[in-house]
């Protein structure tokens, strides 16, 4: 007997495309198998199946389905009470689960399966669960000479009904079975079975003639998929490498039925929404791809901000929590300090237990949005913060406004308080908040982001020191290391209209190369700019800066990126030869595609894009690759990534369409309008695409945080 379960992302889709001359132009890397992890309890004899909408309990005779809303229990009745699950088809994969803040209840290192085994389910019958192409199956083998009416499926919660079809509808609906039998030459003989209520309520199968010497299968299908509407969204929101070439992709679930099972998840349930991390190796074959997943949380809601990877394949993340539960190690600060938010920090061996983790803020709201490590391993942290009290260590600032920026310094291999190394308020009057952040070789620390303060502080000999109405970018660069620290370097960045800086780069000539939006139809652009003139609504930016030069002579390079409507920028990356990568939401048409785009055209809705160019050939000529990536929902992309010397560019975000379907891609596994995290890789040679991601439509501006 088979039952198969749609699947949507099993932790995120994996796809790559690739170029190809005929119409089957794009290499898929198909969606990850079904992987099957032992229960946490010891000798429980419990075996786990996860997703991000649905997950799978097996133990003893049955099991547990839930998706959305929706749960159903089955059990074999009358089953041998001995027989037992074992793992099959040890997988590379393994999966960690950090929830709550009892590190008893931490797991590591957990192993996956690609089958599972229960021999001996009745006399003749043994059950094999398996993962294909995105569904659960399993299989009653009834071997020759035994009986299969002794199999008696029953469902404690509930009381199913046949429908005209022969389909069995309890919470799901079992499609009428299908039997068979291998002949010797290897085909497939059909034999004619059907449900058949028995007497007690459960459920066996009525069969037609078959061969008693021959093994024989029964295959009903069990569908989910319509019951998917009650999952939320879960978004890709960081994506990086390390000198491995692995992919580190780390997102939020806001799925309330995001798959942790038993102890694991601490004493309390897991928080509306959590943190997921996944590491792909792109070189492996595609059901190979996905091998590692974790899952870290506390019971109330937490979001990723940033994540950076060091070339040892450490993962560094920040973000917000409004957990009291959530994990921590060698903490700073070990408890939750707001009945709202603090900002959390955290780095990882992907292969063991966090190995430093804290919360970082005071009683106010407070959000991690950007990290990145200097050349110590030493993390350095910035985002918003309305605490009057939040921590500060060797700071120059106090707290100045409604909200002020905030940058952190934090060495992991300290633990309590002596870990926070360097803490200060950054801001003026009102209202200010930090999105990049860059540790410099001479010590220093860059940080971005946005102010609507007046009198934000500006410092050295600052490109711009004046505010202009409406809300401006700000470049800050932080001495911490000669006698206390003070801010050495402050700019203000824009024109007339709205404007913020989202991500921020260091190259080797030591200039600062800052992404973000604008409103302005003032703002600074250089003589050799990709695109000279203001596209309308929302246009990104990319703009360097050298602040050794004085006045004007700072900007080297300044570009608008957009159309009339809608462009906006949330990923920033430089590759070793100097081209710079971009990826983001547009609403725009007419974007300047190249000939080996994957989308050419905007499809009127809410499209992600990727960008691939270098500053130092002048105007659109400097355009390397440019693409659309959209459907009939909503795509942003958030994060990028580059693979330099094979071509490739890789993408994370979240669509509420089928994005892929129309490159051959996988299909979206969840209802329209759900959104779902994925990962995809493109080629730059011919057939490119980019990331997805679902963003609050803009009307006039953008909002300064995500939603």
């Amino acid at each position: 007997m088979k039952i198969s379960f749609l699947l949507p992302l099993a932790s995120l889709t994996s796809v790559a495309l690739f170029a190809a001359a005929p119409p089957d132009a794009a290499r898929i890397l198909a969606t990850s198998p079904l992987r099957f992890e032992p229960g946490p309890e010891t000798g429980s004899n419990e075996f786990i199946a996860r997703g991000t909408r649905s997950h799978f309990v097996f133990e003893g005779n049955g099991a547990k389905v839930q998706a959305g809303a929706q749960t159903l229990r089955f059990k074999f009745a009358g089953a041998d009470r001995q027989a037992r699950l074992e793992g099959l088809d040890m997988l590379r994969s393994t999966t960690g689960i950090f929830l709550g803040n009892d590190p008893s209840k931490w797991r590591s290192r957990v192993r996956n399966y690609g089958r599972l085994q229960m021999r001996g389910l009745y006399r003749g019958v043994d059950l094999v669960y398996y993962g294909n192409e995105g569904k659960l199956e399993y299989d009653l083998l009834i071997k020759p000479g035994a009986d299969p009416r002794q199999i008696r499926l029953a469902f404690p919660d509930i009381h199913p009904s046949l429908d005209r079809d022969g389909n069995l509808n309890a919470a799901f609906t079992l499609k009428r079975p299908v039997a068979y039998q291998i002949a010797a030459g290897g085909a497939r003989i059909a034999i004619d079975s059907r449900f058949r209520r028995n007497a007690d309520g459960s459920y066996g199968f009525a069969l037609g003639r078959y061969d008693h010497q021959r093994e024989l299968v029964i295959d009903p299908v069990v569908t989910l998929e319509q019951y998917f509407a009650g999952s939320s969204q879960d978004i890709g929101y960081a994506i990086g490498h390390n000198a491995r070439g692995l992919l580190f992709i780390a997102g939020t679930t806001y799925s309330s039925d995001f798959p942790v099972a038993g102890p694991a998840a601490g004493t309390t349930p897991i928080g509306g929404e959590d943190i997921f991390l996944a590491i792909i190796d792109p070189t492996l074959p595609p059901a190979s791809q996905i091998t590692y997943a974790a899952f870290i949380g506390g019971s109330l809601n937490d979001s990723l901000g940033g994540m950076a990877v060091d070339s040892k394949g450490f993962v560094y993340l920040t973000g917000t929590t409004a957990s009291a539960n959530f994990p921590t190690v060698n903490a700073a600060q070990t408890t939750l300090g707001s009945t709202t938010t603090n900002a959390f920090v955290m780095k990882l061996d992907l292969f063991e237990v966090p190995l430093y983790s804290t919360y970082l803020g005071g009683s106010g709201t407070d959000t991690g949005n950007a990290i990145s490590v200097d050349s110590q391993g030493r993390m350095w942290v910035t985002g918003g913060t309305q605490s009057t009290n939040f921590p500060i260590v060797n700071g120059f600032q106090g707290a100045q406004g409604s909200q002020d920026a905030f940058v952190s310094g934090i060495d992991p291999t300290q633990s309590g308080s002596g870990s926070l190394f360097f803490s200060t308020y950054l801001g003026g009057g009102y209202w200010d908040t930090g999105l990049g952040i860059a540790p410099a070789s001479d010590g220093t620390i860059w940080v971005v982001g946005g102010t609507y303060s007046y009198n934000f502080p500006v410092a050295g000999a600052s490109f711009n020191p004046n505010y202009s109405s409406g809300g401006d970018a700000f470049v800050a660069q932080i001495n911490t290391t000669q006698g206390g620290s003070y801010l050495q370097y402050g700019t203000f960045l824009g024109g007339a209209g709205e404007e913020e800086a989202r991500n921020i780069i260091l190259d080797p000539k030591g200039r600062v190369i800052v992404s973000g939006y604008t409103l302005s139809q003032n703002f600074p652009i250089s003589s050799d700019a990709l695109q000279p003139q203001y596209g309308g609504n929302t246009d990104a930016f990319i703009t360097i800066l050298n602040p050794a030069n004085s006045g004007s002579a700072q900007l080297v390079y300044s570009t608008y990126f957009g159309g009339s409507n809608a462009d906006v920028p949330f990923d920033l990356k430089m590759d070793p030869n100097g081209n710079l990568y971009v990826a983001g939401l547009t609403m725009s048409a007419g974007l300047p595609v190249t000939a080996n785009a994957l989308q050419s055209a905007y499809d009127n809705t809410q499209d992600a894009f990727a960008l691939e160019f270098n500053p130092s050939t002048p105007g659109p000529a400097g355009i390397k690759y440019f693409t659309y990536l959209g459907s009939d929902g909503l795509q942003v992309a958030y994060g990028i990534d580059y693979d330099a010397t094979n071509n490739l560019i890789y993408l994370t975000g979240y669509s509420t369409g089928p994005i892929f379907e129309p490159f051959g891609g996988p299909a979206k596994g969840t209802n329209p309008g759900n959104p779902d995290a994925f990962v995809i890789g493109l080629s730059t040679q011919a057939a490119t695409t980019t990331t997805a991601l679902l963003y609050r439509r803009p009307s006039r501006s953008v909002p300064l945080s995500r939603p």
